[in-house]
């Protein structure tokens, strides 16, 4: 009443609650109200007949002031209280508001504070002990009782403590046995930059529109999960050393019109030759055992073109179960309506920006990758900065550029402009290479050094073979990398 400004300052925040306890009269409640309705219609100073007559307007609140002789409570509550212990008294309110919130909730507080002492000395020890915590330390002492609760009950897969030296030559002795790679990419170049196709990895490839992302990527799936392909160079069917367990995820392209892609790929038949059935004898022989090699895969495509978190997690845990899966192609994020459905009902009708929602759904596939032990490949599109960088990164990316952050490997695929070609002129005319079609801007890499640099490729698009050619710095610079050959399975 002295101060009513004081209830303006950051460093106080009093609600009605802190006047209340259940059971009680509500006649602090009610002085309070009547001082913070006062201070909102901008009075500096509040006597005791402003708040008999603010009062005076409602009757059941009226009625327990006066029965509680509100004047004079007041008028000695005045005259006692001095502003210099304001503070005290702010904290000591607080702390006692927050143990009876605590106690609501189903904590014990007996350890801070226990009502059920009435011996004089034990009483006067409890409230010297009292008397010495902050509300902070009150906060803490709970926190750290659900904490250890937490330790001892979560599975939570994202939580692990090890000592730093836990099975440090059990490791160091793996890795002399078996080297630390996953199976292998589709080159042997990137199986040197990112150590192979490792599970619990999550890749981010992001590209323009029209430069074949799904493509690319499915060219990639099929790679993992057949065990032959044809070699168009020597004529001859030749070992994959692949036969992985893998899925594809398309939100754009149903399943069969993928497949004309995946024959292409295995067999090295023209994709319009057969889509036009313009293919020859020989040609066909070809393409009915790249049907034979598919039918004894383990390669499944599901087409979810509307899609969220919670869908696409639970179409993962059944090819898991059911089909084994471990190496997952997620075709690429982008909004859809049940994805804004899901995120209205989590955050009840707020509404969230779209960098926002993709964030959140990236999360997810890497609390999935985590979780079931699987390695995952997904994509973006870029947004229209991408035509005035010259080394592109995560700020390129469209919607969000922090799904970069969730990535374990992150790379921005482009077409060569011309002044790149320029640039790599002196190293085209030093090898036998293709003219170069796609140059993979690879920004992030938490596996080795290999990052800020550019992998120059050539893709048939009649076949979606891939060419690596070589590799060089962001200056364009030559990158002398020696080629890893990984073979995960027995030959034939």
């Amino acid at each position: 009443m002295k101060k009513p400004s004081l209830l303006n300052e950051e460093k106080y925040k009093l609600v009605k609650e802190d006047f209340h306890t259940e059971g009680e009269s509500s006649f602090y409640t009610i002085i309070f109200a009547a001082i913070n309705n006062l201070f909102d219609e901008d009075i500096e100073e509040i006597d005791l007949v402003m708040i008999d007559t603010f009062l005076s307007d409602y009757d059941v609140q009226y009625k327990v002031f006066n029965d509680n002789d509100g004047l004079e409570y007041l008028q000695a509550a005045m005259e006692q209280s001095h502003l210099r212990n304001f503070d005290y008294s702010y904290n000591r309110l607080k702390k006692f508001s927050l143990l009876r919130e605590c106690k609501n909730n189903g904590f014990d507080i007996k350890e801070i504070y226990d009502e059920s002492i009435i011996e004089p000395l034990e009483s006067e020890k409890m409230m010297a002990e009292f008397d010495r915590l902050s509300v902070d330390d009150i906060l803490d002492y709970f926190d750290k009782k659900l904490t250890n609760i937490t330790k001892d009950f979560s599975i939570n897969v994202e939580t692990q403590t090890i000592h730093a030296s836990n099975k440090a030559r059990k490791l160091l002795k793996k890795y002399k046995e078996t080297p630390d790679y996953g199976i292998s990419m589709i080159g042997n170049i990137q199986n040197t930059i990112f150590r192979g196709a490792k599970l619990k990895s999550l890749g981010l490839r992001s590209a323009p529109s029209n430069l074949g992302k799904t493509r690319i990527a499915l060219a990639e799936a099929t790679d993992m999960a057949v065990d032959e392909l044809f070699d168009v160079k020597d004529k001859k069917w030749v070992y994959n050393n692949k036969g992985e367990n893998t899925l594809f995820i398309s939100t754009e392209i149903e399943g069969d019109a993928l497949q004309a892609t995946i024959l292409a790929y295995i067999s090295g038949v023209p994709e319009a030759k057969i889509k036009d059935g313009d293919t020859t004898e020989e040609e066909d022989e070809r393409l009915e055992k790249a049907v034979q090699i598919l039918e004894r895969s383990n390669f499944w495509i599901e087409y979810i073109p509307d899609f969220d978190s919670r869908l696409i997690e639970n179409k993962i845990k059944e090819h898991i179960h059911e089909n084994q899966v471990q190496y997952i192609y997620f075709d690429y994020i982008h909004i859809s309506m049940s994805m804004l459905e899901e995120i209205a009902n989590a955050t009840k009708g707020m509404r969230l920006r779209e960098d926002m929602v993709l964030f959140m759904f990236m999360n997810r596939l890497d609390q999935m990758r985590k979780k079931y032990n699987v390695y995952i490949q997904t994509a973006t599109q870029v947004n229209g900065e991408w035509k005035d960088t010259e080394n592109a990164d995560s700020t390129v990316l469209r919607g969000s550029k922090a799904l970069a952050d969730k990535a374990t490997k992150g790379i921005i695929a482009l077409t060569p402009t011309k002044k790149d070609l320029e640039s790599i002129e002196p190293i085209l005319r030093k090898g036998f290479y293709p003219k170069p079609n796609i140059v993979y801007h690879i920004y992030k890499n938490r596996e080795t050094r290999f990052k800020d640099c550019k992998l120059w490729m050539h893709i048939d698009y009649d076949t979606m073979r891939q060419e690596e050619l070589f590799l060089t710095k962001n200056n364009y610079e030559l990158i002398d990398i020696e080629p890893t050959e990984i073979k995960t399975k027995m030959d034939f």
